[in-house]
């Protein structure tokens, strides 16, 4: 299969996290075709697991479902910042738990059909509540502790249904296994 090549590209619409474009491009056989794409800034995702060996999780409303969701802390990679640190930032901004180093997971294309932002998951094994959640005036989160049983639980009945929080809690789980 040959990659079409991309002719022309322009930004159609602009907002503070994301641009809409769109690309002309010369197909396979000669033709040209027109897609959309969403850039989007990189993101994080912070499975972390207290000095209890609970796993530290928030609820929060997500504006795309309607509802609410049970996951990981997280959130967007500021510019020029270190995908780690800025796990580590959102962990401390949602939960108020630190403390542990952060343990790469890897990272994934989110929705690689429409964009080309990456997010990067760590765990942060062993951390502390240190202080209060510091949420902005958009994000409103509850902490929420589950047993390694109940977060099976909860993978497996779909309660906990962003596929970003499935894959890096799936690797969390995976790792901590094998760890002592």
């Amino acid at each position: 299969m040959k990659r079409p090549t991309r002719l022309r590209s322009r930004s159609i619409a602009r907002y503070p996290f994301l641009e809409l474009r769109e690309h002309d491009l010369e197909v396979d056989g000669g033709g040209e075709r027109t897609v959309l794409t969403v850039e989007l800034t990189d993101w994080c995702v912070a499975v972390a697991r207290d000095t209890a060996g609970k796993w530290v999780l928030v609820e929060q409303h997500r504006h795309g479902v309607d509802d609410l969701t049970l996951e990981p802390a997280g959130g967007i990679v500021d510019p020029g910042e270190d995908p780690a640190a800025a796990a580590g930032r959102e962990l401390l901004e949602e939960t108020g738990y630190e403390g542990a180093q952060a343990i790469p997971l890897g990272w994934v294309h989110p929705n690689p059909a429409l964009s080309a932002n990456r997010s990067f998951q760590f765990f942060f094994d062993g951390v502390e509540r240190t202080r209060d959640p510091q949420q902005s005036v958009d994000e409103h989160t509850s902490v929420v502790l589950l047993d390694e049983l109940e977060l099976d639980g909860a993978l497996r009945e779909a309660r906990i249904t962003h596929a970003l929080a499935v894959v890096a809690l799936s690797r969390a789980l995976s790792l901590a296994a094998k760890r002592p």
